[in-house]
């Protein structure tokens, strides 16, 4: 087959659909996957042919980035000459379907978080709503939604409202609200985590158990964040790693000997060591901890954390804390409650071996293929 991929520029949501490109390729497929620069060379290491925006900048700043994106992948995409048997999109960029349709061949959608149906909608906390309204409001521009053939341009209507025939979440089928509301063109996957290399060397072998594992993700960075984990855990019985993000390691004042900061971590490899994992519940960071049966505490702030967050506490994977403002003695006293009740981490495993039990690429791509059969 010859595949088009497109995405939207943004970690969370093209990170998660590089093994199905990789596995693709690997069984003779052929992959033109749409993305921005700044992804070029993770997408070219898969084995697909990259194929930049047009009309995007090289170095977009935050505000450009969420404005041209997604007009820019759709006229990226139509503007390509050549014939495409199947076409897969991640839920983000919904036009996707939309694109298929005009191309006259069937589409795959995949999910980077919870698949989302009316039933996950009318149960969705506020903010969760709150937050797809912000997003609506900043992406696509209207007159862009319009040239694109977008009648409602918004996330609920865009993503529940276009279904495809099938579709591939990644994570755990025991994670997903609202399970029966998805039939079986929703094929639940959490890919096994690849290790990042890194120059960084952390000194595991000193550390003292428990090892608590601290990060927000790649997009939000606190310094006062930073400094209450740092009043609230340095000199105590545990050992910290804190990614800090954006925020110097140096700019913290003096850190005690017990915690280990750095701009960024190889999160595979230190989830590895982990004995707990306070998390902004990121959807990439929960699926990497289960793969580990690393218990959590969330601390959500936006868009899908909330939701994850309630899954987390539901299926007593961790427990949560309040988000920003941020009591460095609820961190602390809820780490603890969690390292020290066994069940957390109990559950934790019995999760991890739940995964083993999912569907294999073999099975995926041969429901994959089957659609171009039609």
């Amino acid at each position: 087959m010859n595949i088009l991929m497109i995405n939207l520029p943004f970690s969370g949501h093209t990170n998660p659909t590089l093994p199905l490109t990789r596995e693709l390729i690997k069984r003779g497929h052929s992959v033109t996957y749409v993305n921005a620069e700044m992804f070029r060379q993770k997408i070219e290491e898969t084995g697909a042919e990259f194929v930049p925006y047009i009309n995007f900048p090289a170095e977009p700043t935050d505000k450009e980035l969420k404005k041209l994106c997604f007009p820019a992948a759709f006229d990226t995409a139509m503007s390509l000459e050549r014939k495409f048997d199947l076409l897969i999109y991640e839920m983000f960029f919904y036009p996707g379907f939309e694109i298929a349709r005009r191309m006259g061949i069937p589409c795959v959608r995949q999910f980077s978080q919870p698949a989302w149906s009316e039933e996950t909608w009318q149960s969705a906390p506020a903010m969760f709503k709150i937050s797809a309204f912000l997003i609506d409001r900043q992406m696509p521009p209207k007159e862009d939604a319009r040239r694109m053939g977008l009648e409602k341009p918004s996330l609920h209507d865009g993503i529940i409202g276009s279904k495809p025939d099938l579709n591939i979440v990644y994570l755990p089928k025991q994670f997903q609200g609202h399970r029966d509301s998805f039939d079986d063109s929703y094929i639940f996957v959490l890919p096994e985590p690849s290790v990042t290399k890194s120059d960084l060397v952390i000194p595991y072998e000193k550390m003292t158990r428990p090892i608590v594992y601290i990060s927000l993700g790649s997009i939000i960075s606190n310094r006062g964040f930073c400094k209450e984990c740092i009043r609230a855990f340095g000199g105590k019985p545990f050992s910290v790693i804190l990614n800090t993000g954006k925020v110097k390691p140096e700019t913290l004042g003096r850190i005690p000997a017990n915690i280990y900061a750095y701009p960024f971590v190889p999160q595979i490899e230190v989830l590895s060591h982990t004995d707990v994992f306070l998390t902004h519940c990121g959807m990439n960071s929960i699926n990497e901890a289960l793969c580990f049966g690393v218990p959590m505490v969330a601390m959500p702030f936006m868009n899908d954390q909330i939701t994850n967050a309630v899954r987390i506490t539901r299926l007593g994977l961790g427990r949560r804390v309040r988000s920003f403002p941020s009591s460095g003695a609820e961190l602390y006293r809820t780490v603890c409650e969690v390292w020290e009740d066994k069940g957390f981490k109990e559950r934790a495993e019995k999760m991890r071996r739940l995964i083993k039990r999912q569907p294999t690429w073999d099975e995926i791509i041969s429901r994959i293929e089957k659609l171009t059969e039609k």
